[in-house]
């Protein structure tokens, strides 16, 4: 098998938070949850071709999700992971009891959790630490990322206006990249190479022709099919700097979102 060194993918496009500057532009009003099945049909295509250090199930908000119990079983299950991989679920915290049964199947499949922390907001933070509390009493193992001091910004603007803050030199985007250049995204059976590339062509399902034609070279970015031959998923796994990486800055570019609980203006 092809050793990859991240996997994700969405469980959902669905997000109760309106992160400003979101990478996964789910900060866009979206309403899809990825069903059991379908994630088990794009498990399949590539659970005997690649094998992940680390698989990350995200969105969105994954909890939002009424099959997540089932889901992070059947992940579990399906991709065969063992004590040498990493296997997480990301969220904001906020909806960690939403569905019954979470924290048994986080802590029956050695899933972790990892918060992400948005803002110093004091109303957020309210919010924040009494879902850190739940989780806490729950015994499942969490960690808290830090996305209050490390938010990157690759666009301008918000909805049908956003722009690509672009680059002169993909070579130096590559070199600071905001998502550690190995977060390969899982998404309708395909690879991508990010998050901005994989769920752009949602923006443009949602806009069409009032979305900025400055999006358009990375709309015509092809990622990594079923169908192509393993050497074509080795050279895949193993390029690095590419023109579409002009996408984001070349600099870095980091910023105090607003609270993510408002829609961004």
């Amino acid at each position: 098998m092809i050793q990859v060194p991240h996997l994700e993918w969405h469980v959902t496009h669905s997000c109760n938070f309106r992160c400003e500057g979101c990478g996964h532009y789910t900060n866009d009003g979206y309403k899809q949850n990825i069903t059991l099945e379908t994630l088990r049909e794009w498990y399949l295509l590539w659970n005997r071709r690649i094998r992940p250090r680390e698989l990350s199930l995200l969105g969105g908000e994954p909890f939002l999700n009424k099959e997540i119990v089932d889901i992070i079983y059947m992940t579990k299950e399906v991709w065969d992971i063992q004590d040498n991989q990493e296997y997480e679920l990301v969220s904001n915290g906020l909806l960690f009891d939403r569905v019954s049964g979470v924290s048994k199947a986080l802590i029956d499949t050695n899933c972790i959790l990892t918060i992400t922390k948005h803002s110093e907001d004091e109303n957020y933070l309210r919010l924040f630490d009494k879902a850190i509390c739940k989780i806490n009493s729950s015994g499942v193992s969490y960690r808290v990322h830090d996305g209050v001091s490390t938010w990157m910004k690759v666009y301008d603007g918000c909805g049908s206006s956003i722009e690509p803050i672009g680059s002169n030199s993909y070579q130096d985007s590559w070199n600071n990249c905001p998502t550690g250049q190995e977060n390969f995204q899982l998404l309708d059976g395909k690879i991508y190479k990010c998050a901005a590339l994989a769920y752009l062509p949602l923006q443009k399902q949602k806009y069409g022709e009032a979305l900025s034609k400055k999006w358009d070279p990375y709309l015509k970015y092809r990622p990594l099919l079923p169908t192509d031959s393993d050497l074509d998923a080795l050279e895949f796994f193993t390029r690095t700097a590419e023109s579409v990486c002009s996408l984001c800055p070349k600099d870095t570019n980091l910023f105090k979102k607003t609270n993510p609980l408002q829609a961004p203006k």
